[in-house]
């Protein structure tokens, strides 16, 4: 999230209908703490309440579950900061299933940090961290930028190896752009409260944990870019790259034989704006084997308040459901029946989850956590604790509120 000009919560209220001009599914929910037994899988549903809350200030924003010390449970991994106040990069250790309530290692400078990408960008089997810079020194006067911090044999360096500034960025992606086996860098970027658009870029990686000196491709046009992921919509074997933006359609930029081209594959129908994008996933949700896109589009500047879901191929808008300041969005199969469901939320609110029913997802939250005054900024799942069933994390940008993780 970005600023908050005001606190709000969502009303309660329930009816299922279809957009007589659109007939595109339309839901809205009351948020009733539903918790349903999951009779496909025999896993236990997630408990209402968090069993994992850290004790460690700070306005929680990117988040990610990953093993950084090696020795086979996934450790989390947060950014703080967001547009309130610089905060650190911290690791949260995971021991034998719990985790340790304050960090276990920070970085050394603290920075208003957006959300970030984890993976192994100098090949040598230990994830490192990538995290946006969303704004420099003197906040919204000053752009911020791009690190990375380097795992250097199961701990983290507590200063970026490489770095790139310049330009307002949230989110960042990792991505093998021309199948050389090396990550490349695609940056999201954008800061639409002051500053004006700027072009999206992508950095190539060198396999050594750097990027380069300039980007190896810029959009051809300027937006307001705030979340952006790697996936390969035209099934050519190449990953291109979609974008979640504000003030402009939704947008898929083509990879022709191993580098982004100019040539946009789609970009969302303006009937379907005002678009406020804030972050996007990516899955098959209607199981034909083409990539789905879900998009949050807050509606702080006059987007829509919606979560929306465009349907492969043609990613054509198939479902829509309400969320006043829409957020963080997430595609997994939560309850163990091979199909993708979608975690969601906003700011001041509840996190929900609705199930895949037969390839179209639910007209109804089927799980919403008890706590329901969350800033959601970013959601991640995996089995932390060895037990059937995944947790979920949820990164809060309430300062003293703590980030949570919900099992089962």
């Amino acid at each position: 999230m970005w600023w908050l000009w005001f606190f709000g919560c969502i009303a309660d209220k329930t009816s299922i209908g279809a957009d007589t001009d659109t007939g595109v599914l339309v839901v809205e929910f009351t948020d009733t703490g539903v918790n349903t037994e999951n009779d496909e899988s025999g896993w236990a549903p997630l408990e209402a309440s968090a069993q994992w809350v850290s004790q460690f200030d700070g306005y929680g924003t990117g988040g990610g579950f990953a093993d950084i010390d090696g020795d086979g449970d996934s450790d989390l991994v947060v950014a703080h900061g967001n547009d309130m106040m610089p905060g650190h990069l911290a690791i949260f250790e995971n021991r034998q299933g719990v985790f340790t309530e304050e960090p276990v290692w920070i970085n050394r400078i603290p920075a208003y940090y957006g959300h970030l990408a984890i993976g192994d960008v100098n090949n040598d089997g230990w994830e490192d961290v990538v995290v946006s810079r969303f704004l420099g020194a003197d906040r919204f006067e000053e752009p911020g930028g791009v690190e990375v911090y380097l795992n250097r044999n199961g701990v983290l360096e507590d200063t970026p190896s490489w770095e790139t500034s310049g330009f307002f960025t949230f989110s960042v992606a990792l991505g093998d752009m021309n199948g050389n086996g090396d990550l490349d860098l695609a940056v999201a970027v954008g800061e639409s409260y002051e500053n004006e658009p700027d072009y999206d870029r992508v950095f190539a990686g060198d396999g050594r944990g750097g990027f380069g000196d300039a980007p190896v491709w810029m959009s051809p046009d300027v937006s307001q870019s705030f979340d952006v992921q790697w996936s390969d919509f035209n099934e050519d074997g190449t990953l291109d790259l979609v974008f979640a933006r504000q003030q402009a359609g939704h947008i898929v930029y083509a990879n022709q034989g191993g580098s982004l081209s100019a040539n946009v594959l789609w970009e969302a129908d303006p009937v379907d704006g005002p678009f406020e994008g804030n972050t996007l996933d990516v899955g098959d949700v209607d199981g034909d084997g083409r990539m789905d896109l879900v998009v949050s589009d807050n509606n702080q500047l006059g987007g829509a308040g919606l979560v929306r879901l465009w349907c492969g191929p043609a990613l054509d808008l198939c479902w829509s459901a309400p969320q006043e300041y829409a957020s963080a969005v997430s595609l997994y199969d939560w309850d163990g029946d091979d199909d993708l469901d979608l975690a969601y939320g906003g700011w001041w609110s509840s996190v929900s989850i609705v199930e895949n029913e037969s390839g179209t997802l639910g007209a109804e939250p089927v799980w919403v956590s008890a706590k329901d005054d969350i800033v959601v900024e970013a959601l991640d799942w995996a089995d932390v604790d060895g037990a059937a069933g995944a947790e979920l994390m949820v990164t809060d940008w309430t300062e003293f509120s703590g980030n949570r993780i919900w099992g089962r």
